[in-house]
Order: structure tokens, then C-alpha cells, then sequence
């Protein structure tokens, strides 16, 4: 893939300074940069202490040329900086990985200082030679129980039956070839690597399995490393097209790190359905066509819906959203309760706008941005005609409403797709990175 102009200074400006001040090695897919890069991401490897003493100036040159960090984990094996950044209506996207060591569960399987004693410079950058390159992965992925990557065919065949893989499987697994190597369960294999690094550094395995467990616990439990959008709008201001561009231009790391989701995270099924099941209801609307088609419901009925999918929105969070978001993963939501609030007609629940909202806030788990996308009548009557003028009178008054509450964004849709889009991401480039700096400090 050829990087642009703006990637390809980027690596060059962080590459150099990674020449000049630290023992590092690139890891794999390094052959065309600058200026192409055949995966998503950079993998490079680097001591410990060496990362923390270069993360400040790393994160400077970020900042330098007009990257942002939209996503940021820290784990006890590696460190993860997803950078962005916007010009014009065209979206770069790079991932920089930092391993420390190759490990699994804080259990050492190859430290870096045996990655940096096995590495060449090809004029550009340094970086690991076959048979590391080929041990970093094959170790890692035989100790999770996976098989390792037919696209790395060429590197194995190179590798695999060299006198320095055959002493490192013998050494950690207490295996002497790839193929017993192969036949063997991952859960053994692992255990057996437990057994190694507790025989030889039984300190080292306890500190780094301490550190797994805190840096899990902070990473997976108590924060999140991805984040989530939901988009609200009356039917015709361009929600469909402008979230396809949006995942589109963050396709370059987020194309299948993404969940999609429409209205809730429908933990439970259709209301109509769930009732039609349980007897209470004899016959189903299905003409979904028309989202507007059911007629005005009372206070009881309103309150038994918004309690109905009230429960779905909590539930489905946690079990839906936050495991998603947890792991530097992009959750997007065509419609949340935010639709409630905006468009009653649509989800039946005729409740004050101000019982509504303040419902949200004691409630309802919060997406950590919501775009409200409208356009004036005039627009939207001309794209589509499922509401009358006052219909989309009304729901862009309530987005009047809500745009001044903490956490949404108000966007015109009225020129091109591609200029709302622009204006929602630099909007969440510019907050994740203030997030992540808060972080990272």
C-alpha cells in the first residue's frame, strides 16, 4: 500500500529519531517504507526502559506533524499509538506498536535484548532478521493455540529449521522441532513456558505476571481504549451515507475492528415481537419500511416502552459495547436513545423532551460522541419526503436542545457528505487526543 506524503514524513521523522537515540528493530513488513507499508500497522521492538524514555519525544513528533492520537493502550507487553489526521476531506490513519517482549498472560516468551542482538540496517531503518521475525509470531501464536499466519509461509520455511529456532523451542517449550511444536496443544505449551520462566527467573515471572494483571485490569475493566459514536437525525439528513464515509475513512485500521449497530444494541428482540410471543399482542406490524407508521401512544404505554428499551440500552452496553470499546475497537450506533428524545413518532415514546433527557443522564450509558446530523427543511424535503415541514421542525428543535448539552456535536449536512464527515472526525480526533495526553501523562 503506498503511504501519503504526510505518512511517509511521519515514519521518516520517527525513524530517525529512533535511529539516533535508542536500540530498536522493526519487526516485519518494513521493506517499502517510508513510503509503502504492506500491513495496517508498525510493529517495532524496543527495551522497556528505552520506551519510557523516548515516549515524550515520540508523542512530540506526533504532535509535530499534525497527527492526533485517537486510540492508546498500554499493556504489559506492548505499547499501541493509532494516530489520525485530516487534510481536507482526506483521512490517514497509521498504528505504531511497541513491543517490549513477545509474552502471553505476562509469561516471557522472548525478551527483547534477543530481538536486538539479531537485527541488520538496511540503509533506512534497523530491523529484526528471518529467524526472529518468525519466532516472535510462531512462539506467540503456538502458545495461544493458533495456528501461525500461511502469509508468513516464506519467512517460516526460511527459519524454522535454522540451529537458533530449534534451541529457543527446546528452550521454552522443551520441543525440538516446529512440527512436535505444531502437534501440541497451545495450553501445554504454555504451561511448559510457565515452568521455564519459573525455574529461571521466578522474580522476573512474578513481576511481569503482576504486571499483566494490573495493566488488564486498567486496560480491559476500569477504562476504555476504543470509543464509540452514535449518529442522530430526521430521516433525510444524510445519516446512511455520511456513516459509510466515516467508517470508510477510518477503514485503514478500523475496516474490521468495528461494530455496527442500528437504534439500540437489541440485546432483546422487537418490542412488537417479544409481545406477539408472550400472547399479549396478536398480530405484528412488520412494514419496517415506514418507521413512522404507529399511531400516538398514551402515558402507560409510552413509559412501558422507554422501561423496555431502557433495560436493552443498559445490558447491551455492557455486554455489547464496552467489550468492544475496551479494546481500542470502534463501536457506531445509526440511532441511539438520543432518536427517543428527537423523534417520538418513530419509537412510539411521547414523554416530555426535559423527562426525556434527564432519563439520559441518570440512566442510559453515555457514547462518548453523539452527532446530531441535520439539515434545514428545505433539504431534507428535497432528499426525502417521510416527514412533513413540521415534523422536521419539531426533531431539529430538539436537536436544538440537546446541542447545547455536554457531549454532542451539531452538524449541518448541507453541501457535500465528505464536509460533514470532515467536521464529525476532526471533532473526535482533536477529544481522543486531548484524552489520551491526559493518559499518557
Amino acid at each position: 500500500m503506498i503511504q501519503s506524503s504526510v505518512t511517509a514524513t511521519l515514519i521518516g521523522e520517527v525513524i530517525a529519531y529512533l535511529n539516533q537515540n535508542i536500540d530498536y528493530a522493526v519487526m516485519r513488513n518494513y521493506e517499502g517504507l517510508p513510503h509503502s507499508n504492506s500491513a495496517r500497522d508498525i510493529d517495532i521492538i524496543i527495551r522497556r526502559r528505552d520506551l519510557r524514555r523516548v515516549q515524550p519525544h515520540i508523542i512530540d513528533i506526533i504532535d509535530k506533524c499534525g497527527w492526533k492520537i485517537i486510540n492508546y493502550l498500554n499493556s504489559d507487553r506492548l505499547i499501541t499509538y493509532v494516530c489520525a489526521r485530516n487534510d481536507g476531506n482526506d483521512t490517514s490513519i497509521m498504528q505504531w506498536d511497541f513491543f517490549v517482549d513477545t509474552s502471553v498472560f505476562g509469561i516471557l516468551l522472548m525478551k527483547a535484548d534477543e530481538f536486538l542482538c539479531d537485527k541488520e540496517f538496511n540503509g533506512f531503518l534497523w530491523h529484526s532478521k528471518i529467524n526472529s521475525q518468525f519466532l516472535d509470531k510462531y512462539l506467540y501464536d503456538r502458545a495461544v493455540g493458533a495456528e501461525y499466519p500461511e502469509k508468513y509461509h516464506s519467512t517460516r520455511s526460511s527459519a524454522e529449521n535454522s540451529p537458533a529456532v530449534r534451541t529457543k523451542l527446546k528452550a521454552i517449550f522443551g520441543i525440538d522441532n516446529t512440527d512436535q511444536c505444531d502437534s501440541t496443544s497451545g495450553r501445554k505449551l504454555l504451561f511448559r513456558a510457565f515452568r521455564y520462566n519459573l525455574r529461571h527467573r521466578p522474580f522476573g515471572l512474578m513481576a511481569d505476571m503482576g504486571r499483566f494483571i494490573r495493566t488488564f485490569t486498567g486496560n480491559y475493566i476500569m477504562s476504555r481504549t476504543g470509543f464509540s459514536v452514535g449518529f442522530t437525525g430526521p430521516d433525510g439528513s444524510g445519516k446512511t451515507t455520511v456513516i459509510d464515509r466515516t467508517i470508510q475513512r477510518l477503514g485503514a485500521v478500523f475496516a474490521t475492528a468495528h461494530a455496527y449497530y442500528h437504534f439500540r444494541p437489541a440485546l432483546f428482540g422487537n418490542l412488537g415481537e417479544v409481545a406477539h410471543s408472550a400472547g399479549i399482542k396478536k398480530d405484528v406490524d412488520r412494514n419496517y419500511s415506514d418507521p413512522h407508521r404507529g399511531g400516538r401512544t398514551g402515558l402507560f404505554s409510552s413509559l412501558m416502552r422507554l422501561a423496555y428499551y431502557s433495560t436493552d440500552y443498559i445490558a447491551g452496553y455492557f455486554a455489547k459495547v464496552k467489550t468492544k470499546t475496551r479494546i481500542t475497537r470502534l463501536v457506531i450506533f445509526d440511532r441511539y436513545f438520543t432518536d427517543i428524545i428527537c423523534d417520538s413518532r418513530r419509537s412510539r415514546i411521547y414523554l416530555p423532551v426535559r423527562f426525556l433527557n434527564l432519563w439520559r443522564k441518570l440512566f442510559i450509558p453515555s457514547l462518548d460522541y453523539n452527532i446530531l446530523l441535520t439539515a434545514s427543511s428545505e433539504t431534507i424535503l428535497s432528499r426525502k419526503r417521510e416527514l412533513d415541514e413540521a415534523g422536521i421542525r419539531d426533531i431539529n428543535n430538539r436537536i436544538d436542545y440537546l446541542a447545547d448539552q455536554k457531549g454532542y456535536l451539531k452538524v449541518l449536512n448541507e453541501s457535500t457528505p465528505d464536509d460533514a464527515v470532515t467536521t464529525i472526525l476532526n471533532h473526535i480526533f482533536n477529544e481522543q487526543h486531548k484524552k489520551n495526553l491526559r493518559r499518557l501523562k
